[in-house]
């Protein structure tokens, strides 16, 4: 597939601003925190201990995080391609495969044209209004079939290997913004759950199997907000597929329940960071390419 070139884009850090809220709201981190050149987000979790998230490839402010970030598990993801960033690297830093941070104003188209194929059901689960997570679970287990549902709960998803899968990607783990493959999140702790899905099976027969899922994560930016004010908007994250369902449109009815859910609670703009997979997915679906991110890993 033959991808349009990115125009200089003027927005970018508001993009970025989005992005970063609503990511470290979707992975349940503290808060961003505004540094010189972007963003830091502490992640606490093993090989990925923070990361800086920069609009821009400033030589000067790159090189002085690579002076300074000398501890193994420290990323920096930079919205510039990898012929700009990794001249900036030492030796010591690793550099992930490229991803790309996209947007849509058109959430309402969507949500739209994404049907579950015969065998799938699918629900939402509500992690308290600000986030929520769409889960496509396939037919064979107890109460899986054809259908839908709507639950709240504590899910919490965990996206496993690089993100996103289907060819859709959104996420980023330990510096894997969003990949395409098998990184399908698979919740915990689902709450309560209704719809229509009816299934049958025997005491021998395996539980719901997931298939697909996807988080979102509502941030809103107030105007005069520093450093940059952006739309309400709605962060897709780990979206994924698993590889024996991959190529039914699952990762589409995913981001499709995830905007439609995102729409009703007043989110205007979708952000997201793609894997090269993920971006012919959503080019497809009618979004834009801000810029290609580079991320790079501190190894110890």
């Amino acid at each position: 597939m033959t991808h349009t070139a990115a125009a200089p884009d003027t927005g970018l850090r508001s993009a970025v601003h989005a992005w970063v809220d609503g990511w470290a709201r979707a992975r349940g981190t503290e808060a961003p925190q505004a540094v010189p050149g972007g963003f830091r987000i502490e992640v606490r979790r093993p090989g990925h201990l923070a990361r800086h998230v920069l609009s821009e490839a400033e030589p000067a402010v790159l090189r002085d995080l690579v002076d300074t970030l000398t501890t193994p598990g420290l990323w920096i993801k930079a919205c510039a391609p990898r012929e700009v960033v990794e001249p900036l690297l030492t030796a010591d830093w690793e550099i992930s495969e490229p991803q790309y941070l996209m947007t849509t104003d058109r959430l309402a188209a969507s949500r739209s044209g994404a049907g579950l194929p015969s065998g799938y059901r699918l629900e939402i689960v509500d992690e308290g209004g600000a986030v929520f997570e769409a889960r496509v679970h396939a037919a064979g287990g107890p109460g899986v079939g054809g259908g839908a549902s709507s639950c709240s709960g504590a899910g919490a998803g965990a996206g496993a290997g690089a993100g996103a899968g289907a060819g859709a990607g959104a996420g980023a783990g330990a510096g894997a913004g969003a990949g395409a493959g098998a990184g399908a999140g698979a919740g915990a702790e689902a709450g309560s759950c209704s719809g229509t899905g009816a299934g049958s099976g025997g005491a021998e027969r395996p539980g719901p199997v997931l298939a697909a899922s996807g988080r979102a994560a509502l941030t809103t930016g107030a105007p005069g907000s520093s450093p940059a004010p952006y739309a309400p908007s709605v962060v897709f994250d780990m979206i994924g597929t698993e590889p024996a369902h991959q190529r039914r449109g699952l990762g589409r009815a995913v981001m499709a329940a995830l905007a439609g859910r995102a729409v009703e609670r007043g989110a205007r703009q979708g952000v997201l960071v793609a894997s090269p997979d993920g971006r012919a997915l959503y080019e497809a679906m009618g979004w834009r390419l801000r810029s290609p991110v580079t991320a790079a890993g501190r190894m110890g």
